[in-house]
């Protein structure tokens, strides 16, 4: 069964593979936090928001080109322009972060790990570069990881919401959707509305078959929008995993050609038919696609 073009992307397909692989092996390898042993004040740290007020002209340039460049899917050429920002303003978290999640999404998993590690052994509570890390461990099928990082950075007073939800997305691919979904709701107590943050509690609603609140939780986000057309495509994913093929139908008619329409129809059903673990993968792979839409532009400089 072919995917919905939205998702039919080449780095989709092996990333949901690679969850499919990976998420049902008992020895899952853990990553020691590299913020751990770190003697920082979290009051002296600066926040991302911050950073971008303070990053020199020279840099901040830099970034807008590297990020118009990526949000076109040039990423090889937006990474330059991001390592020229990293030496255009060496105190700033921001270029290393949006680099390292470009590598990321290069598959160049190893700079990228090496990239993380520079930014947070400075910035420990950059919530752009623990984003960008603890994905990077989700993708290499080390939720564990990921919560080995993230979780001693949310017990200090400098949390960030994109902490919380990538903890969520950590504890939705082990299966531990209650307390995923305790996660994106503390985030959305830091950032109410966030739109990121919202559609993944959708999803992990979702996942649990509480297909009515997830339902609920994308349609109070909607705007009618060109920017919410990917809300648009999860809510008609979760009614059609919930089995209203109807309701799917009558979303995706406004969004896609018949022939994508009956496509897209036709992989709900067939999500439906899944085992739990694959079907986890599946929507998974929607949430990290989810990320990264955000991450270029429609919440400002992160998801």
């Amino acid at each position: 069964m072919r995917m919905p073009d939205y998702l039919n992307k080449p780095q989709s397909r092996r990333r949901a593979s690679r969850f499919r692989a990976l998420l049902g092996c008992t020895a899952i390898l853990l990553l020691a936090a590299c913020v751990s042993g770190q003697n920082v004040n979290p009051g002296e740290q600066v926040s991302d928001d911050q950073a971008v007020m303070q990053q020199n002209e020279k840099a901040t340039k830099l970034m807008q080109l590297g990020n118009r460049l990526r949000a076109k899917g040039d990423l090889i050429a937006a990474a330059e322009y991001y390592r020229e920002a990293m030496r255009a303003d060496r105190d700033s978290p921001l270029p290393p972060a949006a680099l390292g999640d470009t590598l990321r999404h290069l598959g160049k998993y190893r700079e990228a790990e090496e990239v993380y590690h520079q930014v947070l052994s400075n910035h420990p509570y950059s919530g752009l570069a623990l984003q960008g890390y603890g994905i990077l461990l989700i993708e290499q099928g080390q939720p564990d990881g990921a919560i080995t990082l993230l979780t001693p950075v949310v017990d200090e007073d400098a949390a960030d919401h994109r902490v919380f939800n990538v903890l969520g997305i950590a504890y939705d691919a082990l299966g531990d959707h209650t307390e995923a979904q305790n996660q994106y709701l503390a985030g959305l107590g830091m950032a109410p509305g966030n739109r990121s943050l919202s559609n993944n509690m959708a999803l992990s609603l979702a996942l649990q078959e509480r297909y009515e609140a997830g339902i609920a939780q994308i349609e109070s986000l909607m705007t009618g929008t060109e920017a919410d057309k990917p809300l648009l495509h999860n809510l008609a994913l979760i009614y059609g995993l919930a089995g209203k093929i109807g309701d799917a139908g009558k979303i995706l008619r406004d969004l896609l050609p018949e022939p994508d329409v009956v496509n897209n129809l036709a992989y709900y059903q067939n999500l439906r038919s899944m085992e739990p673990d694959p079907r986890r993968a599946a929507i998974l792979d929607v949430v990290l696609k989810s990320i990264y839409l955000t991450f270029n532009g429609t919440e400002g400089s992160g998801a």
